[in-house]
């Protein structure tokens, strides 16, 4: 028997590769047939060509077509493709050269065996690469080349396809209006064959060899007559030969935020990329090549106009939303110049295509000051050097980037404009005697920075967060989350920070509020802005009372319309109040965020509140103690766990006739108990533990670390245990008796599992819908799965409910259960439900994501729940005490006895006789 499950498993490993190696095998097409008419073939010679390929060995490019096999609608995708070559080598013909190289076609997130994500799942389609060899042909610079594709189809097949890979302008120098197009044809498929696909165009910009020409004296000049009309000449480059080029800058220009003119209501005098419609609201600017000399430092860059933010969702390669340019960053006037061209060509494919116009100018500076009206660590515009009456001109659009991130800010300073409004609109804060020894967050801490649930009329529409941009002068660290090889002039002076009256701080906020549900009021603040209100506020916080005083600036941003320049609303009042960092119970941060205008004005919003937990991180990091000693008693408890297992398992082994009366359905609980969260936590049980979400607050804790993983390893070995008891029963279940007996305990057991879940799903929505969640982010709702754990847990805690169904269906007499095994359970199990309620009268909880022992998402946790599960577990176990020792029916009522008395007995025998008849 072993060797035929040998000999079945090498057949089927056999047949596995066999099937897998065809591709490998199968002949490639003639290159005579297909390449010889575009570029002639010639012997390679044995050595590696000196003369390089003007393409690098891992080359990119955009592509359009191949739809019938590329899933491009799966993802998030850039319509890119990667040309990776092999090999070069020189053939007896002087001006040819051997090629092998791979071109893969993927979608912008798939890894690297062209798969991907989806939710938790993982597909492999829409992924298809190309083993190739031909021919390039320097003088004329065409490439021709054959080979066999393979991968995943857009339905997820195998694909086994043999193309034609063709290229033209491959030429050792390049410059802007050099491209390299060319197209991929199928060889092998007829139409309509799950391997036939349309040609595919693709193009690529070259980087070998570039010649920077339009950085010309005269172009030069353009840049300098009329420069900003904005007095801030911005911060410096670290210019040396390590930072510029290898990190160059334009990694961090993404979704700039472009801003329109008044006058600008529709693309016809303001279109920059040629495109008709809306005009698009972000641009990004991608580094594809990088030169630095001792006279000057150059980039050459792709420029993209997006419609929607971050990502071009489904949205096929369009070359008039791109420009390519040139651009050197300007020392004197600290400033990076952009010369653009446009893409031009059909836009059905992209081998026409080429450069021209090159009419756009950009630049853009890293203000050194920031101030209640720009907090944008990038600024710049871009115009046209034609005339009005010209074609392809556009008026001067601004641009900047939205979050205020993403480059260094050494010697970035604040500027305080509204200080004087802020004494108008705010009451002097008056310290009460009994605030007198009360402790509130210092100016500069972590403690500023909170997260915030806002309601409107009582009614709470929105969740958002805040955070500090600057205290005085100084640049707040959360601002600071940026790469730091850039600006280095302009250092911060040594000195000591301006304190008004030893308490109070002039500051400035960054606040950003997300809508949950579309307000009806037409007074609403998000009636006046897009889905996301932004508001930049300043003002004056005292420390010695925890109050925060400002006057804000928000964005207006109408939904579906053009983003216009300089449209704010600044006249906001913020009010909000610090608890006390000693605060012994749960404290929030309550605020309100009003407007100044009269009720008739436009732009007049009704009162917002704010609220927040006000967990201090200091006060998290005193509790490092409590989660060293959850995990302790998780260690604990999954001890004891295996000691109870292990001593029913030595009970079974002495006493084999007493498997069949013990129940599948609770052992397969207890089984499925310890085997879930080894399911949802394996890859951290070989690996650290991936959830940092208590990070911040606790820091690296080796030890911590190392007692989860202990944890884990201790409940594999509870899980193994009492898989192998749930291995004993099901085996022992052989007789007929049993059989009926176990089946009859699922029905009931089932029915009354489903009429549990009911009534405590429907208790826990109630307990939801009541309970006023200061701060719950969409993300942090509860879902579905969390509420299917709870109840998991909730049958957990009552793992003998099927054992005492069984004993009364079986009736049975004896000790089945060894009286460790059922009372340790349940003292395991219930052990967590006394913790919390010591842990909800004496700690402050962290939230989700923060618990290791007893977690809310796996059972049902509260006062109530506390108490009841506790005695719930309690009275199994003395049932089950009280059926092995006094019979199964002793608990039963009198009633209920003569019922069962009156019911015959089912014999083995009559068993037998009845399942032989059936």
């Amino acid at each position: 028997m072993f060797m035929d499950s040998l000999l079945t498993i090498l057949f089927s490993l056999f047949t596995f590769f066999s099937f897998n190696l065809v591709p490998s095998f199968a002949s490639p097409p003639s290159y005579q047939d297909h390449c010889a008419s575009t570029v002639p073939h010639s012997t390679p010679t044995t050595k590696l060509s000196n003369n390089p390929f003007p393409l690098s060995d891992h080359h990119y490019g955009f592509y359009k077509g191949g739809d019938t096999i590329i899933d491009v609608g799966a993802s998030w995708n850039s319509f890119s493709f990667h040309l990776s070559k092999r090999s070069t080598r020189a053939t007896q013909n002087p001006n040819l050269f051997k090629l092998q190289g791979t071109v893969s076609f993927r979608s912008a997130n798939t890894f690297s065996d062209g798969s991907y994500y989806v939710g938790q799942r993982r597909y492999r389609k829409g992924y298809v690469s190309f083993k190739l060899e031909g021919f390039w042909h320097e003088p004329s610079g065409k490439v021709c080349m054959v080979g066999i594709g393979s991968g995943y189809s857009k339905k997820g097949d195998s694909l086994n396809v043999n193309a034609v890979f063709k290229l033209n302008d491959v030429f050792n120098v390049s410059n802007i209006t050099t491209l390299v197009s060319g197209s991929l044809e199928n060889l092998s498929s007829e139409k309509g064959d799950d391997n036939s696909f349309e040609p595919i165009s693709v193009l690529m910009l070259p980087n070998e060899k570039y010649n920077y020409t339009l950085d010309s004296a005269e172009v030069v000049n353009e840049f300098s007559d009329g420069s900003d009309a904005d007095a801030d000449q911005g911060l410096a480059l670290n210019l040396d030969s390590l930072s510029f080029c290898k990190s160059p800058i334009t990694w961090v220009l993404r979704n700039l935020q472009l801003q329109y003119s008044l006058e600008c209501h529709d693309s016809k005098n303001c279109s920059i990329s040629g495109s008709s419609g809306k005009l698009p609201p972000l641009m990004s600017l991608t580094t594809i090549g990088c030169s630095q000399t001792t006279k000057k430092h150059r980039l050459r860059v792709l420029v993209e106009f997006q419609d929607i933010n971050y990502y071009l969702i489904n949205q096929s390669f369009d070359p008039k939303t791109m420009l390519v340019g040139e651009g050197w960053w300007d020392e004197k006037n600290n400033m990076l110049s952009v010369v653009a061209c446009h893409f031009m060509g059909k836009s059905s494919s992209l081998v026409e295509t080429h450069v021209g116009d090159c009419s756009v100018r950009l630049r853009l500076r890293f203000p050194s000051i920031w101030s209640i009206k720009n907090t944008s660590t990038i600024v710049g515009q871009i115009w046209s050097n034609k005339s009005a009456i010209d074609s392809g001109y556009f008026k001067m659009v601004t641009f900047r980037n939205d979050d205020g991130r993403g480059v260094g800010i050494h010697g970035l300073k604040y500027e305080f404009s509204e200080l004087e409004r802020v004494n108008k609109s705010c009451p002097r804060p008056t310290h009460k005697p009994n605030d007198k020894g009360k402790r509130y967050p210092e100016a500069y801490s972590y403690n500023m920075r909170f997260d915030m649930s806002v309601k409107e009329s009582k009614k709470r529409v929105a969740w958002g967060y805040s955070e500090p941009i600057a205290v005085d002068d100084e640049i707040s660290e959360f601002s600071q989350y940026t790469s730091e090889s850039f600006i280095i002039s302009n250092e911060v002076p040594d000195g000591t920070i301006d304190i008004n009256n030893g308490s109070l701080f002039n500051i400035s906020y960054k606040i950003s509020l997300s809508v949950l549900t579309p307000s009806v009021n037409k007074n609403s603040v998000f009636n006046l802005s897009s889905e996301r209100v932004k508001i930049n506020a300043e003002g004056v916080y005292d420390a010695g009372a925890g109050t925060l005083c400002m006057v804000g600036c928000r964005e207006l941003n109408p939904k579906n319309e053009t983003p216009v320049a300089h449209s704010t609303d600044c006249d906001i009042l913020l009010n909000i109040q610090f608890p006390p960092l000693d605060s012994s119970d749960r404290s929030y941060i309550k605020g309100s965020i009003e407007s100044m205008r009269k009720e008739s004005d436009p732009l007049y919003f009704k009162r917002l509140d704010i609220s927040a937990v006000s967990y201090y991180r200091q006060a998290a990091r005193r509790n490092l103690w409590r989660m060293d000693m959850e995990v302790i008693m998780a260690l604990i408890s999954t001890t004891l766990a295996c000691v109870f297992v292990g001593l029913q398992l030595y009970k079974v082994k002495r006493e084999p006739n007493v498997l069949p009366f013990i129940s599948l359905i609770m052992m397969s609980i207890l089984t499925l108990g310890h085997m879930v969260p080894l399911v949802l936590n394996f890859e951290a049980l070989l690996t650290q533990n991936p959830n940092n979400n208590r990070r911040w607050i606790f820091g690296n804790n080796p030890w911590l670390e190392v007692n989860e993983v202990s944890v884990r390893l201790v409940t594999m070995v509870a899980f193994l245990l009492q898989f192998r008891l749930l291995y004993l029963t099901w085996s022992a279940k052989k007789s007929a008796e049993s059989k009926i007996a176990e089946r009859n305990t699922a029905y009931v057991t089932l029915l009354l599992y489903a009429a549990g879940f009911l009534v405590a799903f429907l208790l826990k929505l109630k307990k939801n819908g009541d309970k006023d969640s200061v701060y719950v982010p969409m993300y942090n709702q509860p879902s579905s799965w969390e509420n299917i754990k709870s109840y998991g847990g909730f049958v957990l805690d009552g793992f003998l409910l099927p054992q005492i169904i069984l004993n009364l269906f079986s009736n049975m007499s004896g000790n089945v259960l060894s009286c460790s095994f059922y009372f340790g359970t349940t003292f395991v199990r219930l052990l967590p439900h006394a913790y919390d309620l010591y842990r909800t009268h004496t700690d402050d909880p962290l939230g989700n994501g923060s618990y290791y022992y007893a977690d809310p998402s796996e059972d049902f946790y509260s006062t109530a729940w506390d108490i009841a599960i506790p005695l719930g577990g309690f009275f199994f176990a003395v049932i089950i005490f009280l059926q092995q020792r006094f019979g199964a029916h002793y608990v039963l009522p009198q009633r209920f006895k003569r019922v069962y008395q009156k019911v015959p007995v089912v014999t083995d025998s009559e068993a037998e006789v009845e399942t032989t008849n059936k």
